[in-house]
């Protein structure tokens, strides 16, 4: 997985932040409204004009109604059953030596006094005094009115309710956008599973959402690059099959048409029939080569990768161990060989096996195509951490001509890469190169 550079957030975290802003937004929301509300309350609704005309209508409706019901000024059933019908009014009635007091609940005594003295706390409510015949006499009556209590309480209950309304709307929002990422990510995964490899699945956010997008397209990619590679690999071997049918063809033709020969005819000088059997030798030879080369390019490439024991070693004397015994065999051999080795210690982790494998190829190589007439270049240095080896020769005439099936190029390819090295080669017209490096460790 990549490593991740933006600021990550887990979900839980998200949510909480979510959670806590919403809860910021709506308690805004509300206050807003009851600050608004209140202040349309107190300039407008509560103007001297509007609560006179208020008080004046509930004076009015209270004269009509003692008049209509013959009340008196202690009639406390009467006046508590008009009050009750305007629950936001309070009466006050001085008189006869009493003080009475009406509310929403009714009306009572409150106390007795030798004179027409008013008793009332009119502190958050308007009040107006007003004559009223009653029908023991005319009296003062005050009116409180405090309608406005009700806007108020109105006006908190919207607040809760639109807040509340607030809060869960940005949840749903959040939680929508939650679902709908795992929806498209579930989409997306579903059109992968059924084959579509070419849908890059990009993410959309720095939490586990945006981890399990990033994991899912990096198994897309293993996918379609373990389908490459067996693609690669079914191409390499189908090229195999073909060029080893070929190569395997052509020798054990000639071999069977050289029996048949000696099989079939008994006029055969005995010089003849050693020539016969020589050429019949030499293509078993070659069948011989060609089989142990299949059974090289199995046993490396018959696994994903090939089993590696790798140990440390001092590279020079390793090298000159290696490469000294296939120079003094080509130098045995009539070659010209120019062997530099390394002027300086260094360790190198490699499997002492498959690189005495690789270099069994190389110089093979060299023995098949190289001209005996030219000198035969083999170096080993160090160049900034890592061991360059290698081997240039020059080709004959008929190195082209000379078939092959380079299983053997293929094979130290893929075991120095198994090792961490990797392995090139340069061909020219008249010469060819084979470098093999290798990490210092």
């Amino acid at each position: 997985m990549a490593k991740r550079t933006k600021p990550y957030l887990r979900l839980n975290l998200k949510l909480l932040i979510m959670l806590l802003l919403a809860a910021l937004a709506a308690l805004a929301l509300a206050l807003l409204i009851i600050l608004g509300g209140n202040h349309f309350v107190d300039t407008v609704y509560c103007s001297p004009a509007r609560q006179a005309d208020r008080i004046q209508s509930a004076i009015t409706s209270f004269r009509a109604y003692v008049e209509e019901a013959s009340v008196t000024s202690l009639d406390v059933e009467k006046i508590g059953v008009w009050n009750r019908q305007q629950p936001y009014v309070r009466l006050i009635v001085s008189g006869n030596g009493a003080v009475l007091n009406s509310d929403q609940w009714g009306a009572e005594l409150v106390r007795a006094d030798n004179g027409l003295v008013l008793r009332a706390d009119t502190s958050g409510s308007s009040s107006m005094v007003f004559p009223v015949n009653f029908r023991d006499g005319a009296y003062q009556v005050q009116v409180l009115e405090s309608s406005e209590e009700r806007l108020y309480l109105l006006l908190n209950w919207i607040a809760v309710t639109v807040g509340g309304l607030l809060f869960l709307t940005l949840v749903l929002l959040y939680n929508s956008h939650v679902t709908s990422a795992v929806t498209r990510l579930a989409r997306q995964v579903r059109q992968v599973s059924q084959g579509d490899l070419s849908l890059e699945i990009i993410p959309t956010s720095r939490d586990e959402i945006g981890d399990l997008a990033e994991d899912v397209d990096a198994m897309r990619l293993s996918i379609i690059d373990k389908l490459q590679r067996e693609e690669d690999a079914w191409k390499a071997n189908t090229g195999l099959i073909t060029a080893m049918s070929h190569d395997v063809r052509t020798p054990l033709t000639s071999l069977l048409g050289y029996l048949d020969l000696l099989a079939g005819s008994g006029n055969l000088s005995p010089e003849q029939q050693r020539e016969y059997l020589e050429v019949c030798r030499r293509k078993a030879e070659k069948l011989r080569e060609l089989t142990g080369e299949l059974f090289s390019y199995f046993l490396v490439f018959g696994k994903p990768e090939p089993d590696m024991n790798l140990e440390t070693f001092d590279a020079q004397t390793l090298l000159d161990q290696l490469l000294g015994e296939h120079t003094a065999e080509l130098m045995s051999q009539g070659y010209q060989v120019q062997f530099l080795g390394l002027d300086r210690p260094g360790e190198i982790q490699v499997d002492v096996q498959h690189l005495r494998r690789v270099f069994d190829n190389l110089f093979s190589n060299v023995r098949k195509y190289a001209d005996p007439e030219c000198p035969v270049t083999v170096t080993a240095v160090w160049v900034a951490g890592t061991l360059h080896v290698s081997i240039t020769n020059a080709l004959t005439r008929d190195a082209g001509r000379v078939e092959s099936t380079k299983i053997g190029l293929q094979t130290c390819e893929k075991l120095l890469t198994s090792m961490g090295g990797s392995f090139q080669r340069h061909q020219s017209a008249t010469s060819f190169t084979a470098e093999v490096t290798l990490p210092q460790r």
